[in-house]
């Protein structure tokens, strides 16, 4: 078990000392990831408070600037940093411990102070299973397409359109209204658009893609810690561009918008166009739709290069057309593994 924090305090306060912690040091930075790994809970609530904190900028900048001037005890450091986090994402941090709640499950209404003001802020909450992708037109007028195990929660307000992508791929047609800017919210970046067809895909933390088919959307990185005082940074996508975020660790250079694949947005209709693509890219998309999995036997195989028109959620199709154009055998085992071999 990581050390760290004293075991009494509860889940939600100790990912607030971890995420505040590791705003300033590398090493507790490092010590908080371990903590995530330990417990999808951990994860959970760590990635909630940073959510809040990224989401509500002001509060942050005002709350960095206090712990700068902090100079006490480890102990009273630990109380002082628990009260200044309750009191400034607080309340924000029981509205998103509150979005989990599914559509149709019994919820009163609630209130969020938001911008010095109060609205209701109760979402509708969208999601699929596994191998399910779900067409859904909402109140302006939009339509969301959620891929396979998705969940995408939505904010109608009479001034802004506001989603968060909380895992899985969307593909949004945004109604045009020019006085409500349509926001798609994933690990703190933003996709922001008027009238546009584009999508937002979130499956790991902080590796974000997002690929433009019409219009024009402005978007801002994922886990960016803003500093006091400095500019947003954004980039501007063309229709055929798409930018792909991964984790600040893992990221060498800024994301940057470059063409997007031919078959970008095919997902939608089930069938995809692959033009010289790996045995193993392929798989890995099919993998989405089932819980029968396609395996290739060796390097060799995953290695192999074809091009073809697939079904996406028919793995057993998918494998006999593989199997046919490069001169595989097919080997089922059990009810949820077909492996391809030579």
């Amino acid at each position: 078990m990581t050390e760290g924090h004293e075991p009494e305090l509860s889940i939600d306060d100790q990912a607030m000392l971890w995420v505040l912690e590791g705003q300033k040091d590398p090493e507790a930075l490092a010590q908080a990831m371990r903590w995530c790994d330990e417990s999808p809970e951990h994860r959970a609530a760590y990635d909630r408070v940073e959510a809040a904190l990224i989401r509500l900028d002001s509060a942050g900048k005002s709350l960095r600037s206090h712990e700068m001037a902090g100079q006490t005890g480890r102990s009273d450091q630990r109380l002082w940093k628990l009260a200044i986090a309750a009191s400034v994402i607080g309340l924000l941090v029981i509205g998103v411990l509150g979005f989990k709640k599914e559509v149709g499950q019994p919820q009163g209404r609630r209130e969020v102070a938001v911008g010095g003001g109060r609205l209701q802020d109760e979402p509708l909450v969208l999601s699929t299973k596994k191998g399910e992708v779900r067409k859904v037109t909402l109140t302006d007028g939009s339509v969301v397409t959620l891929d396979s195990d998705s969940r995408l929660l939505v904010w109608m307000r009479s001034d802004r359109r506001d989603l968060e992508l909380d895992h899985g791929r969307v593909h949004f047609e945004v109604a045009h209204d020019r006085s409500r800017p349509f926001t798609v919210m994933a690990d703190g970046s933003s996709t922001t658009a008027l009238g546009t067809v584009f999508d937002v895909e979130r499956r790991a933390r902080c590796k974000v893609n997002i690929v433009l088919f019409e219009g024009k959307v402005a978007v801002t990185p994922p886990c960016q810690r803003q500093l006091v005082n400095s500019p947003v940074v954004k980039r501007y996508l063309e229709p055929g561009e798409r930018l792909r975020y991964s984790p600040p660790a893992a990221q060498e250079t800024p994301a940057v918008p470059e063409p997007a694949p031919a078959n970008e947005g095919q997902w939608v209709t089930g069938v995809k166009s692959y033009n010289d693509e790996t045995v193993g890219s392929i798989l890995a998309e099919v993998n989405l739709y089932s819980q029968v999995q396609l395996v290739a036997d060796t390097p060799e195989i995953a290695n192999m290069r074809v091009s073809a028109d697939l079904h996406i959620r028919n793995p057993q199709n998918v494998a006999k057309h593989l199997a046919r154009s490069l001169g595989l055998t097919v080997e089922i085992q059990g009810n949820d593994k077909i492996i391809l071999k030579k």
